[in-house]
């Protein structure tokens, strides 16, 4: 122990955010390769540069549809976007088509900036073979639908693309590739932001599952110096273990080519198992374990209380009673229970007591809390753990420093006083 009760407790509950963070993380990669969220994040991204927005007289539908988007682009959607021409087109060219894996969503989840110009030209170029590629650029550009004469901003960007290049086939290309990395640098952080938000109800969901409540892991971490030290150790052991792991989730998730992603969700599935069974450990440890039966056995005659285990207690219910265990919170349970009790079987909810539980005053902000932490990320955790692990250490060394100096001063000191005296 390093002597410091409050470092001690803050090393063991950025752990507890970690192993969960992590856990998190596996989840919301078999989310985001499942229903295809970087591949919708890229078809948002290119929705923006290759549609229009749509134009409202009424300014309070236009922050609707702009609310609604807000949401709908997780999934790729937009419903302030007109005009889809271009990107319906940019679309069915065969080289961008078989990029794509074939599967729901049909769409690459990953465009170089190289694939992204190619894909722009071949959908502009005119087919007439009696004109040149620029000429075909030129008319295709002019050819692009508006709703009204010059609304297409789309169409006025490209056409400004092309003056800038000075009609010349080249630069506009590295214009057009210029123009897909700004914006895949903004979508970058479109991406952040919608994972962060599905991240948090993944995050309130494992607080619930796990019982992860952070007021009660503090309250419990500061009173109980076995759970804390058992804890602390753990802790630095996978700071020492784990760092070329967490090192690797700093990765830019939208930027990633197919076979990185698969890498990254193979790695993820690899340490599942040892997450878990540190995830156990922790549990143990802080006896959050949820110990819900679905069904309860009451009786009426009052058993001893010496003949119960010592994990359970004995609880009235409507005149009967039953053996629940300790860490059941008796009021919460006689919530959801029927009010006509019979002796005998009584069945229960697990997962309306958790909930009941969860979202009750007493216990709702230390849920809401973890949610919180756990969407910051494992990285984040990862590296405050390792900062704190070095600050307990050096504060160990520093206090075995001063015993030993202490120490060494009294020995000196006792020695000289006998001197002295032997003196006198």
């Amino acid at each position: 122990m390093s002597g410091n009760v409050a470092l001690d407790v803050v090393i063991g509950l950025v752990f507890v955010y970690l192993l969960y963070s992590l856990y998190a993380t596996i989840i919301m990669e078999i989310v985001s390769s499942s229903f295809g969220l970087r591949a919708r994040n890229l078809c948002y991204a290119l929705k923006r540069m290759l549609m229009d927005e749509k134009e409202y007289k009424n300014s309070l539908v236009q922050k609707f549809s702009r609310l609604t988007t807000s949401f709908a682009q997780v999934f790729g959607k937009s419903t302030n976007l007109t005009n889809g021409s271009l990107y319906e087109s940019f679309f069915s060219q065969p080289y961008i088509k078989y990029l794509s894996s074939g599967g729901l969503s049909n769409k690459p989840s990953y465009l170089s900036a190289e694939s992204f110009s190619k894909g722009i030209i071949d959908s502009l170029r005119s087919e007439d073979p009696d004109i040149s590629l620029l000429a075909g650029i030129e008319q295709g550009i002019m050819d692009i639908p508006e709703t009204e004469p010059g609304s297409s901003e789309t169409k006025r960007h490209l056409q400004l693309l092309l003056d800038d290049a000075n009609h010349d086939l080249v630069k506009f290309k590295i214009l057009l590739e210029q123009w897909y990395n700004d914006t895949m640098d903004r979508a970058s952080g479109w991406f952040k932001r919608s994972t962060q938000m599905i991240l948090l109800l993944i995050g309130f969901g494992l607080a619930i599952a796990f019982n992860i409540d952070t007021l009660s892991i503090i309250k419990r971490l500061s009173t109980d110096t076995d759970a804390r030290s058992k804890l602390v150790e753990m802790a630095t052991h996978f700071s020492e273990k784990n760092a070329p792991f967490i090192n690797a989730l700093n990765a830019d998730d939208s930027t990633q080519n197919n076979q990185a992603i698969k890498s990254r969700l193979d790695s993820l599935n690899n340490i599942k198992s040892l997450l878990e069974e540190d995830i156990k450990k922790s549990q143990n440890v802080l006896a959050s374990d949820w110990n819900i039966s679905d069904s309860l056995y009451c009786y009426v005659e009052t058993r001893p209380a010496q003949s119960l285990h010592k994990d359970y207690k004995q609880v009235s219910l409507g005149g009967l009673n039953a053996a629940v265990h300790r860490s059941i919170d008796t009021k919460i349970l006689k919530g959801i229970l029927p009010n006509d009790i019979q002796e005998g079987v009584v069945k229960i909810s697990p997962l309306r007591y958790k909930l009941s539980y969860a979202f009750s005053y007493d216990h709702f902000l230390g849920y809401l809390m973890t949610a919180l932490a756990l969407s910051l990320g494992a990285p984040f955790w990862f590296d405050l753990l390792n900062k704190l692990v070095k600050l307990r250490g050096s504060k160990t060394i520093s206090s075995e420093g001063d015993a030993k100096s202490g120490s060494g001063t009294s020995g000196s000191a006792v020695s000289n006083r006998t001197i002295l005296n032997r003196a006198g």
